[in-house]
């Protein structure tokens, strides 16, 4: 059953591309009810792209789901791939997707790992466009919550860090592994990739082993050269911004979901939203993984009970 309800995928009934001013042009998708309760969709990463199994959360004869690919990612084109590729400006390009498909009334905001980050930010920037949140796999984006997979977790997968020193063995890893990332020299990209590129993906694995690439497409390297760009810049957010911020949207109903073990973003980010927010609709789903069909389906279930209401 799990299987079925997020493999088979509903198909946009349009996209496009949206031209910028400073070289980027952002590609959009829309699903489901063209005059419907219109849903903005935050993919994850940084780096990723935008994945139509997050349509199905909804009931597509009721919403007009709209998700875009980020600066750099998917089928977005950029001259520069890190020109201007900012927070503010992701939040810039939704605003300006909002006006471009002429959608004035409030919204549904929704988003997963990095994509939650970007919802909660927007939310707050424009609270009044906002007239629910849905957020799951939560990223808060403090030094604690980057520094997790930085450090922290080598303590459940110190073998994978050891392979990667021995691949990486310079004292300063992080810069040593920017270099070899952002280098022309493909032996030395794919050197990177190999190693901690992938890392993030092994982390909820019981037995995880890395398997050194051959070759690597254009997307797969501007993806993990996004995200990079993204870490070493504290992700162009505050030190505990979304937090601080929180009294914008503490009226605006919102959903949390997690799971309980959740390898990439530790649950207690999501725990710490919902003790902002306590009039939260809140699930910790006994489940492990970062974005799994079990915690879909309850992001689901806990829409529907909403929208009942």
């Amino acid at each position: 059953m799990l299987w079925n309800l997020f493999n088979r995928m509903p198909k946009p009934f349009d996209e496009g591309n949206l031209p910028t001013t400073d070289g980027h042009r952002i590609h959009y998708y829309q699903y489901g009810n063209p005059v419907g309760i219109p849903v903005l969709s935050f993919h994850g990463g940084p780096g990723g792209e935008s994945r139509p199994k997050y349509a199905k959360l909804f009931d597509l004869k009721r919403y007009r789901f709209l998700q875009f690919d980020q600066r750099g990612c998917g089928l977005s084109q950029a001259g520069d791939l890190l020109f201007r590729n900012e927070t503010a400006y992701l939040l810039q390009d939704a605003m300006h997707l909002l006006a471009y498909l002429h959608i004035n009334e409030p919204i549904v905001v929704h988003g997963n790992s990095w994509g939650s980050t970007l919802a909660l930010l927007f939310a707050e920037a424009y609270p009044k466009l906002v007239r629910r949140i849905i957020v799951s796999a939560i990223f808060l984006a403090r030094f604690e919550d980057y520094m997790w997979v930085k450090r922290d977790s080598e303590r459940f997968y110190p073998d994978l860090w050891q392979e990667m020193r021995r691949i990486i063995p310079q004292k300063n890893f992080f810069e040593a592994y920017n270099k070899l990332l952002f280098s022309e020299n493909e032996a030395d990209y794919l050197s990177a990739l190999s190693s901690f590129g992938s890392y993030e993906y092994k982390l909820g694995q019981l037995n995880p082993s890395f398997t050194p690439l051959e070759t690597a497409t254009a997307n797969v390297l501007n993806s993990a050269r996004i995200y990079a760009y993204y870490d070493r810049n504290r992700f162009f957010i505050n030190e505990n911004q979304i937090l601080r911020n929180i009294d914008k949207i503490k009226n605006i109903p919102i959903i949390i979901a997690h799971n309980r073990m959740d390898f990439c973003c530790p649950p207690k980010q999501a725990w710490d939203l919902y003790q902002a927010i306590p009039q939260a609709d809140f699930c910790m789903v006994a489940d492990y993984g970062h974005s799994t069909p079990k915690l879909l389906k309850k992001i689901k279930k806990l829409i529907k009970t909403s929208d009942k209401k």
